[in-house]
């Protein structure tokens, strides 16, 4: 399968592929996202017909077809062989598996929800039956989604949704205003200029698994008493029952608008970084790269610094990093990284993040803390000062934790990117999560991919991650009308508007279509904060301070306190361990 990439132009590349197995498309630098469609001209422009047609040619996806318009999944429809007149079209069969992505459900029932308003105008359409939907989807195979997400990748410009009034929200000052000052809390300013951080686009990339189904019994062309799907995709490592086989992913994403702009996927057994490195095109010199640890190798590190791009990667303290001389203006060091000969000089940034929890008598993290961070009793049930923070819960003991965060990067000019602005923007890196976070619980539930068939499961995916750059691309339009940022927009609330008009028919014809553009641009005027979530700060502690970003639980153990703080540095060298700031 060849990798489809969509350069500056907006045509549509087919380069070669990343090797067996894997599945890779995206943007170019310089690539733009398409803009949504919202006028009378642009609607007819895009392909959407001014009356209702046949239910056949396709039903739409209501207000998401003024992102994924008929002549885009026509272009991603290109080159695929014609088929007989049938109950179904591939347009229409793109359309299902992406409205499956929004909605949930079997293609059945999500047809039959698509169709109820357009049969309509089409009354002598009859739904076709299970098996020429599992047909017509297995006509269709894995190039035209990929095609179609490579498309929807790029970056994301703010175009306004028109006609919208002047949004009323509550003065400044008073209660209301304070509540809502909050949870517009703006994040440009600083080092952050028209969404990009001190120039430069800041694109995170993480990888995560998606479980895809094992029917062992019932999948007849299946071998070695496996299924399809087990034989391509593989088992994780298990020490009971086998293991459901599960498609690994690995996504770039734009964190000012938290948009797709390169993906990638294969079997679980390979591994993140060989997918990351399937996604290089993506990233240009006017980009940074930001990653956790698993992903930075000194192969790596070669590549990007030939390749004239920039990263800030995190390290384990594994790496050695010595530092030869004096330290930089702002206490930060350069060390030097061999790979087959080559010697590559990074910048080095050292700091502490340290946390503070009321944690109840025995937890885990006092009795048995995990290797590399440090716990520290501050306050053990006494009535003792809290040090300035705020009330301890009754029953509880207040622990610092504290980690050092060590962060490579290219970026040697001290003055132009200070090493705390370097610090802080490690935390955005969560945007990636977040993401993923939308796409398997806001998306799919939670549920895993049903497809019985390893080209099934691929496309499922494919589509579940083009749906949500639709509600990204959609949400940036929305958030350039209400003042907000385009990350800050709720992909919760864009699902059930997407779903709504689903529903109801809008999006088989101009005319339909635009009354649910009516709907939501009334919706942002009178109500715009119901789009806009609070303000959250980047993730910067580690993974067990928290089980998972959802509604908190009263057994979640959260931070009362962050504090982040750069380690000094002498000017002359002293200890030379790895990872470790000299001696005083």
């Amino acid at each position: 399968m060849p990798a489809i990439w969509k350069d500056a132009g907006g045509r549509l590349l087919e380069l070669a592929g990343p090797g067996p197995g894997i599945l890779a498309c995206g943007a170019l630098p310089g690539a733009a996202a398409p803009e949504p469609a919202w006028t009378a001209g642009q609607l007819a422009a895009a392909g959407i017909a001014g009356e209702p047609g046949r239910v056949r040619e396709g039903t739409g996806l209501g207000l998401a077809s003024a992102v994924i318009t008929p002549a885009l999944l026509d272009a991603a429809l290109a080159g695929v062989p014609g088929r007989r007149p049938r109950k179904i079209t591939p347009r229409l069969a793109m359309q299902i598996e992406l409205a499956r992505a929004l909605m949930g459900g079997t293609a059945a029932a999500t047809l039959r929800a698509m169709a109820q308003r357009p049969r309509e105008a089409d009354p002598g359409y009859d739904l076709p039956a299970a098996s020429s939907l599992s047909d017509a989807d297995s006509f269709l195979q894995v190039k035209p989604f990929l095609r179609l997400l490579a498309g929807l990748c790029g970056r994301i410009g703010p175009v306004p949704l028109p006609g919208v009034a002047a949004v009323c929200l509550p003065a400044p000052g008073t209660p209301g205003g304070d509540r809502t000052a909050t949870r517009l809390r703006p994040l440009a300013g600083g080092p952050w200029r028209d969404g990009r951080w001190h120039g430069l686009r800041i694109l995170a990339k993480d990888g995560t698994v998606r479980t895809v189904a094992d029917p062992r019994g019932s999948d007849r062309k299946g071998s070695g008493g496996q299924s399809r799907n087990a034989a391509h995709f593989s088992r994780p490592a298990s020490t009971g029952a086998p293991a459901a086989p599960q498609i690994r992913m690995t996504e770039v994403t734009d964190v000012w608008s938290r948009g797709a702009v390169a993906w990638a996927a294969g079997p679980c057994s390979i591994g993140e970084r060989t997918l990351a490195a399937c996604l290089e095109p993506a990233y240009g010199p006017g980009d940074l790269d930001l990653a956790d640890r698993g992903f930075p190798s000194r192969e790596a590190v070669a590549a990007k610094i030939e390749a004239g791009k920039h990263f800030a990667w995190r390290v384990s303290a594994a790496w050695t990093l010595r530092r030869p001389g004096r330290p930089l203006p702002d206490g930060t060091w350069k060390a030097k990284i061999t790979w087959r000969g080559r010697t590559c000089k990074v910048r080095v940034i050292e700091y502490h993040i340290d946390q503070v929890f009321d944690l109840p008598p025995g937890h885990p993290l006092t009795a048995a803390p995990p290797p590399g961070p440090s716990v520290r009793v501050l306050d053990d049930g006494g009535d003792g000062e809290d040090g300035g923070l705020c009330r301890r819960p009754d029953g509880t003991i207040r622990v610092e934790v504290s980690e050092t965060v060590t962060i490579i990067t290219t970026l040697m000019d001290t003055e132009t990117y200070p090493a705390r602005d370097i610090a802080g923007l490690y935390g955005m890196r969560w945007a990636s999560e977040l993401v993923y976070l939308e796409e398997k619980q806001t998306l799919a539930a939670g549920r895993p991919v049903t497809a019985a068939t390893p080209a099934g499961a691929c496309r499922m995916a494919a589509a579940t991650v083009a749906a949500h750059q639709a509600l990204r691309i959609t949400g940036a339009a929305i958030a350039a009308a209400a003042g907000a940022e385009p990350a800050r927009i709720s992909a919760t609330a864009l699902r059930a508007a997407l779903t709504a008009s689903i529903g109801a028919g809008q999006g088989a014809d101009a005319r339909v279509l635009a009354a649910a553009i009516e709907i939501i641009r009334r919706d942002i005027t009178a109500h715009p904060l119901r789009f806009v979530t609070t303000w959250r700060p980047g993730r910067h502690y580690p993974r067990f301070t928290i089980k998972k970003v959802r509604t908190r639980k009263s057994n979640d153990v959260v931070p009362a306190a962050t504090r982040l703080h750069l380690l000094p540095l002498p000017a002359t060298p002293g200890s030379q361990q790895p990872n470790a700031p000299p001696a005083a």
